[in-house]
């Protein structure tokens, strides 16, 4: 088991109250100034204990001006977890005393260069045992922290690789539809299992083109006439 015997990061930042959970554990928020440049909380619907954690985390990093370092910070830790199952056991084993994770998480994060915002919201989770929750505050810190810089996420989807000149004009028309003072952000994915076509998400917005839906609905029709 994944033991590390570093002592705790020294914690310069404490945490206040912010939300009650559920099981009347509170959610505690960092103290600091806010940082020039800040953004605005985002008018998004926030669900959930993760949530809650996740938008804590959001107004903390934007008073302190640590918004992307958070980000790089998550991303790191859900690859290490995605990429080692001893290590993502260790953080969900509840047979494992809370000073211990706290420690282990403390040296790893140091290790790091995490910064301090995020060493903190993890001694606060493995004080609550709420270390299986990463995933998702990390999913919906994104969201929030998106929404806040007013970025739409724009994800094509096709059987190959787009041509840089048609995801031009993709990009192009995808940004004829968004608001003022909105981005897109488009990010490419590949999956040969569509066939052929493409399959657009913006925002809430799902279109699929893809061949695969075209034959399921052939089929589907030749069914019901049968």
């Amino acid at each position: 088991m994944l033991r590390l015997t570093v002592a705790l990061l020294a914690r310069g930042q404490r945490l206040r109250s912010l939300a009650t959970e559920q099981t009347g554990t509170q959610v505690r928020s960092f103290a600091a100034q806010k940082a020039e440049g800040a953004l605005q909380k985002p008018d998004i619907p926030i669900h959930g204990i993760h949530g809650r954690y996740a938008l804590a985390l959001f107004e903390a990093g934007n008073k302190q001006g640590h918004l992307d370092q958070i980000d790089t910070d998550l991303k790191q830790i859900i690859t290490l977890m995605k990429g080692d199952e001893v290590f993502q056991q260790y953080l969900q084993d509840p047979g494992v005393k809370k000073a211990e994770k706290s420690a282990s998480l403390g040296a790893l994060l140091k290790d790091m260069k995490a910064s301090e915002t995020t060493s903190s919201l993890f001694e606060l989770l493995a004080e609550n045992n709420r270390l299986s929750l990463v995933p998702k505050i990390a999913e919906t810190y994104e969201e929030i922290t998106a929404a806040a810089r007013g970025e739409i996420k724009a994800i094509i989807t096709t059987a190959e690789k787009v041509g840089q000149d048609n995801l031009r004009s993709l990009k192009k028309g995808l940004e004829g539809t968004l608001e003022k003072g909105q981005k897109l952000v488009l990010e490419e994915r590949v999956e040969p299992a569509i066939i052929g076509g493409i399959v657009i998400d913006v925002g809430e917005k799902h279109i699929d083109l893809s061949i695969l839906t075209r034959v399921k609905k052939i089929e589907q029709a030749l069914q019901d006439s049968a």
